[in-house]
């Protein structure tokens, strides 16, 4: 069963880069989830109405948050373990409809992104791959990194960039294995900036 959760306005529900191992439903208060915007490095915030659910991504893939649960305004919500969360959306088709809704509106959002930034100059394929690889090297998001360089090199491994994009591969792996999580500590590897 799900566990009901009280925070206080000013708390944290997660950070970026915590273990991904509950879904929430907020039920009442304001929450806001604030990450960092790919090209700009700002702060893009998104608030949460109350009956959405959030954390759903990164707990569904098994990956690290992605941004941060910040309460604006004292909230309940609703915590389930995946397999909970599981149960729940398979004997309601109403719960897969708005999460399919949901991801619909995100995907939408980055067409219109990616419509953008093409319009503004002719990107190839192999090139823009490999600077979205680059981009998370940059950002420290080491298991987003190795999946792009590993596409890369399925995709283009006879490319001039090849033997680039496999040095940051094996960076972007060994920073994993080091840390354990999405984010090193300042040195404690070779930061992505060498492979510039």
């Amino acid at each position: 069963m799900p566990k009901t959760l009280q925070y206080k306005s000013g708390s944290l529900i997660y950070a970026k880069s915590d273990e991904a191992d509950k879904i929430y439903i907020l039920q009442s208060g304001k929450i806001s989830l604030v990450y960092e915007h790919i090209e700009s490095g700002e702060d893009i915030k998104d608030p949460v109405q109350p009956g959405d659910f959030f954390g759903v991504k990164s707990a569904l893939g098994h990956y690290p948050r992605e941004e941060n649960a910040i309460v604006l305004s004292d909230s309940t919500v609703a915590a389930f373990s995946v397999p909970e969360f599981e149960i729940m959306a398979l004997s309601n088709t109403d719960i897969i409809m708005k999460m399919l809704k949901g991801l619909s509106g995100q995907m939408r959002q980055i067409h219109i992104k990616v419509s953008k930034l093409l319009d503004k100059e002719e990107i190839k394929p192999e090139e823009g791959l490999f600077a979205i690889g680059e981009k998370y090297m940059k950002l420290k998001r080491f298991a987003h990194a190795k999946y792009i360089f590993d596409r890369y090199l399925e995709y283009y491994p006879g490319s001039k960039k090849a033997a680039v994009a496999s040095k940051n591969r094996q960076l972007a792996e060994i920073s994993l294995e080091f840390s354990g999580t999405e984010n090193i500590k300042e040195g404690s590897a070779v930061k992505a900036e060498n492979y510039e």
